[in-house]
């Protein structure tokens, strides 16, 4: 048994808590659930279904095998049980969220201009919407690979980049990119960014994703 602490978020009667609590990360995502439940004196029927960075955890999966650590946040989100709602149909309902929420008008509005990501052995991403979704394709959890501009799974042998991992915003003329609270981060011209700022880049900009290395190319005026 390998404890950690980590802080939990949930809804319980509407309200927005967090708790801070130990959990062994060789306990299964299902079992952890059980514990946390019974924990917090959550009501039973309904599913319960444990998230980390915006990621469904499977029921089998050991936390250790998700990358929890100490000092992680975890979601508990609540399932209907009467509703047919599977993990795939709530991973793509987490993607759309997150598409609606961060900058632009539109996920699927087309970039008015042309821009890439182009890898250094010579690939080119095209930057195809003014939110483009940069990540590693899971359809398990929702992200099939044509919900991504730039989708790295290829490029990614240790799975260092995230499902979600960043996004690049057009907006008003000028590009910046996000980190999605991933687990490795970005970094911008070899700079680390805050996940609670929005990074501008410009043409000639190199990003790295997990371990993987783009360079941001765009039309200039």
């Amino acid at each position: 048994m390998i404890p950690v602490t980590i802080t939990l978020q949930y809804l319980h009667e509407g309200v927005k808590n967090s708790a801070s609590m130990r959990l062994s990360i060789d306990m299964t995502a299902r079992e952890a659930v059980q514990g946390i439940t019974t924990y917090l004196s959550l009501p039973a029927g309904s599913t319960y279904r444990l998230l980390r960075q915006r990621q469904l955890l499977e029921h089998d999966i050991r936390l250790f095998e998700a990358g929890v650590q100490e000092g992680d946040i975890l979601q508990l989100t609540e399932i209907d049980s009467n509703t047919t709602i599977g993990a795939s149909n709530l991973g793509r309902s987490m993607a759309g969220s997150l598409l609606s929420r961060l900058g632009g008008k539109a996920g699927d509005e087309p970039l008015p201009m042309r821009a890439a990501l182009l890898t250094q052995d010579g690939r080119s991403f095209l930057l195809r919407h003014t939110r483009a979704l940069i990540g590693r394709a899971d359809e398990r959890v929702g992200y099939p690979p044509e919900s991504f501009d730039v989708e790295l799974t290829a490029m990614d042998n240790d799975r260092t980049v995230s499902r979600p991992h960043a996004m690049i915003v057009y907006a008003e003329g000028c590009f910046t990119v996000r980190d999605l609270y991933s687990q490795r981060g970005v970094q911008v011209n070899g700079q680390m960014i805050s996940p609670s700022q929005v990074q501008a880049i410009k043409d000639g900009d190199i990003l790295t994703i997990g371990v993987v290395v783009l360079q941001f190319r765009c039309e200039t005026k």
